[in-house]
């Protein structure tokens, strides 16, 4: 069986990772690719057991992000549009911030105007919130999908996973033979995130119910219980994380399992809209970035 083998897009090109061997490969303004090749930390021990490697991956994910994000803005674009690390590195923190207002506080605060109860209904108050939370997920994907550069992304993207499927599927690496599987992936970040709005519903039911064992919790005032628990909402998401990562990976492992692929199926549905069709080029780069991991 093939390794698994995984990546993502970067500016006008593609990473790829195959344990501890990561790639990048990027087009440069004068249509020449550039490949770059690292080996990065395994590790070992506690941070590989179940639940742990989840969260482990998780930060690591985010550090090689930035690195690759810097390295690639940096190989395409003009010398005056250089961003270091710090720059990227600031662009992802201001956009998490964004995004735990829009996909978290957000639809907190929607659901509790609504109606809904989250100390007696701790259940349905988290699925109209996630409900919520991938109704604005799918929303924003598909207005930034309509930006150029994004469109672009998303392109490379597509060319990430057929180049991934192909070798997966055991078939010889060229551009013919890429062209000719899906954009779609089980194991895509994409798909990861669907799974954390879907495993949040079960998981932070749990919070209101854990809060009200306390006493002093209920003698609280009603705006101090609210911030309480909308932040202990944010600490569950690496438990939450956890969870989805190891759904992920069996999903990954196996494909045919009817139960796995139901659960993985929103997110799969997902991927249509923050994949893209890639042209030949693209999909040329996709598998200079492969090759250096196989």
């Amino acid at each position: 069986m093939a390794e698994s083998i995984g990546g993502q897009a970067v500016i006008e090109g593609v990473m790829m990772r195959n344990k501890n061997i990561l790639a990048v490969a990027v087009r440069n303004e004068k249509g020449k690719i550039i490949v770059k090749k690292e080996k990065i930390k395994l590790f070992t021990g506690i941070l590989t057991w179940p639940f742990i490697r989840g969260i482990v991956a998780f930060f690591q994910m985010l550090v090689i992000g930035i690195k690759t994000l810097t390295y690639s803005s940096n190989i395409a674009l003009n010398e005056d549009e250089k961003l270091d690390s710090w720059g990227i590195a600031g662009i992802i923190s201001l956009s998490f911030v964004i995004g735990i207002g829009m996909f978290v506080l957000v639809p907190y605060i929607v659901t509790y105007f609504m109606g809904f109860n989250e100390t007696t209904e701790p259940v349905l108050f988290n699925l109209i919130d996630s409900i919520i939370k991938m109704i604005l997920f799918v929303a924003y994907v598909a207005i930034i999908g309509q930006v150029k550069d994004v469109r672009r992304v998303f392109q490379y993207h597509g060319a990430e996973h057929k180049t991934v499927n192909c070798y997966e599927a055991g078939k010889k690496i060229t551009i013919q033979n890429v062209k000719k599987f899906s954009t779609i992936h089980p194991r895509c970040g994409t798909s990861f995130i669907l799974l954390v709005m879907i495993v949040g519903i079960f998981v932070l039911s749990l919070i209101s119910p854990l809060a009200m064992l306390f006493s002093s919790f209920s003698l609280l005032p009603f705006f101090v219980q609210k911030i309480i628990l909308f932040f202990t909402r944010i600490l569950f998401l690496l438990p939450i994380a956890a969870i989805s990562y190891e759904i992920l990976k069996l999903a990954g492992k196996y494909k045919d399992n009817v139960v796995l692929n139901a659960v993985n199926y929103p997110g799969m549905l997902i991927q249509k809209l923050t994949t893209q069709e890639p042209d030949n080029k693209q999909i040329e780069v996709a598998i200079k970035a492969i090759e250096k991991v196989i």
